[in-house]
């Protein structure tokens, strides 16, 4: 059972607050309502929260390899079969329902939706989780209405892909799905209950953590969390003589600590990458740029942070190469379009852990079977932070010179004894 917040007289305050501004505005968002503009009032528009997906035809492994029984993801998981892909280039035609599901199940990040990149969505969904005691995500057909300040509304729940949840389990415990019975039974993008129900079984088991479930929309709470009205309130107070002067808004507070908040995150995922580009090099070879896809950075990054969790992450893999068997013919560097797979000059392969998607294209391609999948111990994918480690071992030097002068003095000290206790016994 969840630990009970002590309250104290800050919360009786802003209660008090609360009562006040009911009492003296009863009518509220009523008032308000009736009194806006009918043309400028925002309406329900379930294609505001959809997008046709870009596509990026050289992340594409079938392009790339003209291969064309490679890979079949994306279009195993459209519901419309509106995904065609020639020797030359993916297209997305006539009949997309704009679900996002090929996004989420492209390893290569060949199909993307630009309003729902992996960062952005984990971003969307920080800010609610950071702001309200609970986060809702849910879809276009589940809601059936504007939005609340904490509901996070996507083409297909699906759309999330399992690097993402794992990241928002990681950081936070209040995020539940709003999918009512039966609302996906109906739905005519019949792959995404099967997609998002793997995604976040995956995500599950890599952090340790569940994903609540709502069914009923009477039982959603759109409550602030205490942190947040805490904060408007103290700014409130703090910034009283302020606001006359200045317009200085207190309820701007929370949000910006919440930015705040989001821009250190971007800022830890920009650290992961340099830290990962020095460590192993930001080429190949042969020249070639490593790509860390989107959904990786966002994995990574909360792996880095709470590195007890790669223990739990138990089907990731990678291939591994029988050099008897290798030809070095170069299919499968070929085959990877991370570059995380490289061929050095000697025909040795190398696969950089932190940059292969699982995809098992290399290994699929190999006429000769030289590349197998075997599991990853997730423990690889912790880049080493060279300012950490150099602040780590400094702290260990001066723990180890303060040890020194202190059997150093227990010495000295002993000698002094040793001295006094002959004077002793002399007098």
């Amino acid at each position: 059972m969840a630990k009970k917040e002590e309250r104290d007289f800050l919360d009786e305050l802003i209660d008090l607050q609360s009562d006040w501004q009911a009492f003296s505005n009863p009518l509220g968002d009523i008032a308000d309502s009736l009194m806006e503009d009918p043309e400028k009032k925002k309406r329900w528009t379930p294609s505001d929260y959809k997008e046709v997906p870009t596509v990026n035809s050289l992340r594409c492994v079938r392009v790339a390899t003209k291969d064309h029984s490679l890979c079949t993801r994306c279009l195993d998981i459209c519901p419309t079969n509106a995904i065609e892909i020639s020797e030359k280039a993916v297209k997305i035609v006539e009949g997309c329902r704009k679900c996002g599901l090929c996004s989420a199940i492209c390893p290569t990040d060949a199909i993307f939706v630009r309003s729902r990149l992996p960062k952005n969505l984990y971003e969307m969904v920080a800010r609610k989780a950071s702001a309200y005691k609970h986060c809702y995500i849910t879809c276009t057909r589940a809601l059936g209405r504007l939005p609340y300040g904490n509901e996070v509304v996507l083409a297909c729940v699906g759309l999330i892909p399992r690097d993402v949840w794992f990241a928002l389990l990681a950081d936070y415990t209040n995020i539940s799905v709003y999918l009512p019975m039966g609302i996906c039974d109906k739905c005519r993008t019949v792959t995404g209950e099967e997609m998002l129900s793997e995604e976040i079984a995956t995500a599950e088991e890599w952090a340790d953590a569940s994903v609540g479930l709502e069914v009923d929309e009477a039982d959603l709470n759109h409550e602030y969390t205490r942190a947040y009205k805490r904060s408007q309130f103290v700014s409130g107070a703090l910034q009283a003589g302020e606001r006359l002067m200045t317009g200085v808004n207190p309820a701007l507070a929370g949000a910006k600590a919440i930015a705040a908040k989001i821009q250190e995150h971007t800022k830890r995922v920009n650290e992961l990458t340099t830290n990962l580009e020095n460590a192993v090099g930001a080429r190949t070879s042969s020249n070639k740029q490593r790509m860390l896809t989107a959904r990786r950075k966002i994995m990574l990054e909360a792996l880095q942070r709470t590195p007890d969790l790669a223990e739990c992450i138990v089907n990731l893999t990678v291939p591994v190469c029988d050099s008897s068997l290798c030809t070095m013919c170069g299919d499968c560097a070929t085959a990877c379009m991370t570059h995380a797979l490289d061929l050095d000059k000697k025909g040795h392969v190398q696969i950089e852990a932190a940059y292969c998607t699982s995809c098992g294209f290399c290994a699929d391609i190999c006429a000769e079977g030289a590349l197998t999948m075997e599991p990853l111990d997730a423990r690889e994918l912790i880049v080493p932070d060279p300012q950490a480690e150099e602040i780590a071992r400094k702290k260990a030097e001066a723990k180890a010179e303060a040890k020194k002068l202190l059997d150093k003095g227990i010495k000295q000290l002993d000698k002094v004894g040793d001295v006094l206790e002959s004077l002793d016994k002399d007098n």
